[in-house]
């Protein structure tokens, strides 16, 4: 009975005050970090699972107080939702995410994003715009400024009466890039143009081995510039090098991390911008005289772009160069940056896939046409291109493996989405690429590439193959959705399919002892994937 006292006075005395060591200090220390965060994982995780109190989707558990989910995010977002997918042993239910206090949720069943887009009253992208602006393009405040008139969510107070620039913007996309458009079918016309020129200066009759993924660019990135922008925005090897330096770190400056953590990155981004600063100092005198019925000329390019620069001067100052130069920067990537990875690998695809390069030949041919001026090789009808049933099946596969676009949204009022409240100054992300490789919708085939899912089975019934494929297509959303959906996504098909028909009808390829390299997607929401390295084939012009 006796034998318990020494042990508790042992205790007393080694938690007495008086007799404080620096190893009991450093104990105390060491307690009183780790109780709170003890305290915060186990509440967190005795309601993971759960609604939140406000009915929120559910909180899945954290260590740091108010940190919360912080770290999480900064890694890959990809082994993120992966995880959260094992848990559920699916796609994942809704989950709700805490960063120093701002909470961010994640939508993943595409019913319920599809049902996001459809609140854009409350549900809404506008107040984004600085951050991305900002963070991705390097904006100084004018130009975030000139953004923010008359748009949802974002303090009005000294804007009143100022030219509500985003509005006349996406007027000019309906009219310049909606399908059946004059502007579109100029814009598509000269990439085709610029590329077999391109191409023309790059090719022989003697076989070559290439890095087709790099090569593909190389041939790209020029062509869908110049039908842009024109002959006057100098799209060299530097340029070239420049641009895609800054955009593998572009999920890097979404999280706003520090330059030792992307190293090089906002620098390239700066070249980028310097570049687009002269352009418009060289182009803008002579875009005012230019004739509205001119849809592209040689040193502005697209009478889209164009127009911009004409409004950009009624905006911003004269000398509020990084300004105009953003703006043309922000469109630039977004057409570039997104369009050639996935021209990459519908490229790699049709090449590496048995037997396909042969379908589609025979399919494109009933599509070519003449060449165009200062080239050889062929050009399309590219009406008749886009809507080619096995080209489109062989489209739609490349983009579900090798595209990933988030579709971020703030909520203005607290909203109510599938039985779950998400409340008002919250972020919803709308991630739609992990439908893209769910294998409850795709099957157990769901990382293969298979242009057959998308056309009828042998002896299915046309109903039922119809309903089949448009179940599919719901659960394919690489433009994103809403009045915020990609407004090139019209042009960047055209170009994509565009340039895809004059590499196999063109060209003989070699492809023998390669393996299509596997998809990078620590790059998750990054719209065009990368790949994880190359492949080498040999190509050389059909004689």
């Amino acid at each position: 009975m006796n034998s318990s006292v020494p042990i508790t006075d042992s205790i007393r005395e080694s938690l007495s005050l008086t007799n404080l060591t620096p190893g009991s200090i450093a104990l105390y220390a060491a307690l009183a970090a780790a109780l709170p965060l003890v305290y915060t994982f186990t509440t967190t995780s005795l309601n993971a699972g759960k609604p939140t109190k406000d009915g929120e989707p559910p909180m899945p558990p954290y260590w740091i107080p108010f940190v919360g989910h912080a770290f999480s995010l900064m890694g890959s977002l990809n082994k993120l939702h992966n995880g959260y997918r094992k848990a559920d042993g699916r796609l994942g239910k809704p989950r709700t995410l805490v960063v120093f206090g701002q909470k961010i949720y994640f939508i993943t069943n595409p019913n319920s994003i599809l049902m996001m887009w459809r609140k854009g009253k409350t549900v809404v992208f506008e107040p984004m715009l600085g951050f991305v602006m900002k963070n991705l393009f390097g904006s100084p405040d004018s130009c975030i400024k000139v953004l923010s008139v008359g748009q949802p969510g974002i303090d009005q107070t000294g804007l009143e009466g100022q030219i509500e620039w985003t509005k006349i913007i996406h007027k000019w996309y309906l009219q310049e890039l909606n399908l059946g458009t004059p502007g579109l079918e100029s814009l598509t016309r000269e990439f085709i143009r610029e590329l077999n020129i391109q191409l023309d200066k790059n090719t022989g009759n003697d076989f070559e081995q290439v890095d087709l993924f790099a090569w593909v660019k190389k041939m790209m990135f020029p062509a869908s510039g110049r039908a842009l922008y024109g002959h006057k925005l100098r799209i060299d090897d530097e340029f070239f090098h420049n641009f895609w330096k800054w955009d593998s770190g572009f999920l890097g400056l979404s999280k706003a991390l520090p330059d030792f953590l992307i190293p090089g990155v906002r620098t390239a981004r700066s070249k980028v911008l310097d570049e687009f600063v002269r352009w418009r100092l060289e182009v803008q005198d002579a875009a005012e005289g230019i004739d509205e019925d001119v849809f592209w000329d040689e040193n502005t390019g697209a009478r889209l772009i164009r127009n911009r620069v004409k409004l950009n001067r009624k905006v911003f100052a004269e000398d509020d160069h990084i300004a105009h130069a953003s703006i043309h920067m922000s469109l630039f990537w977004g057409l570039e940056a997104n369009a050639i990875p996935a021209a990459c690998w519908l490229v790699a695809y049709v090449l590496f896939t048995p037997g396909l390069l042969e379908r589609l030949r025979s399919e494109i041919a009933s599509c070519v046409e003449d060449s165009v001026e200062g080239s050889s090789l062929p050009t399309f009808n590219v009406e008749k291109l886009t809507k080619l049933t096995l080209f489109n099946a062989v489209w739609q596969e490349a983009l579900r493996i090798g595209v990933s676009a988030l579709s971020p949204r703030m909520v203005l009022e607290d909203t109510e989405i599938d039985g779950y409240i998400y409340k008002k100054g919250g972020m919803i992300q709308g991630l739609s690429p992990l439908a893209q490789l769910e294998e409850e919708y795709w099957g157990k085939d769901v990382n293969e590439f298979n242009p057959d899912r998308w056309l009828p089975y042998p002896g299915e019934d046309a109903t039922v193959a119809a309903k089949r494929i448009r179940e599919l297509q719901s659960k394919l959303r690489p433009f994103g959705g809403g009045t915020t959906i990609c407004p090139g996504r019209h042009f960047a098909v055209q170009e994509i399919q565009a340039m895809v028909a004059v590499l196999i009808t063109a060209f003989e390829w070699d492809t023998a002892g390669g393996e299509i390299p596997g998809v990078d997607r620590d790059f998750f929401g990054a719209g065009g994937l990368p790949a994880k390295g190359d492949v080498k084939v040999k190509l050389r012009r059909r004689v």
